[in-house]
């Protein structure tokens, strides 16, 4: 169900929550950007899979493929000014619906939901997930 509600929020902006992901890492990572090895290994996906929704983020004119300053095999992913303008639109408006569906649980249930991803992080972190 949440996958669904993330799907339906995303596509309102033509974009999946994979690729906001990458919007938001590359504003993490500013004009130096990453490679597309850095990211699919910080995203836990093929190589193969970033080359394509990194495609669709530049044909939407999202990002940008900058050759690597030292090894031109490589190129580094960075956000364009389009890019940056719809992720930070993008952004205020999921945190908002993040915050709305929070507030729906108590105080302990808060606390029991991040106990309860602390221990998932751990067993990702654990097992090299």
């Amino acid at each position: 169900l949440m996958q669904k509600l993330s799907d339906r929020f995303f596509s309102r902006f033509g974009l999946t929550d994979v690729q906001f992901n990458i919007l938001m890492i590359l504003k993490e990572h500013g004009s130096a950007g990453m490679s597309q090895q850095d990211l699919s290994e910080h995203l836990i996906v093929t190589k193969s899979n970033v080359v394509g929704l990194i495609d669709r983020l530049e044909r939407s004119g999202y990002v940008l493929r900058m050759s690597h300053p030292s090894d031109r095999r490589f190129n580094q992913i960075v956000l364009s000014t389009k890019g940056g303008k719809l992720q930070s639109k993008i952004e205020k408006l999921y945190f908002g619906e993040v915050d709305k569906m929070m507030n729906e649980l108590t105080a302990s249930q808060k606390t029991a939901v991040i106990q309860a991803m602390e221990k998932i992080r751990k067993y990702i972190g654990n097992n090299g997930l």
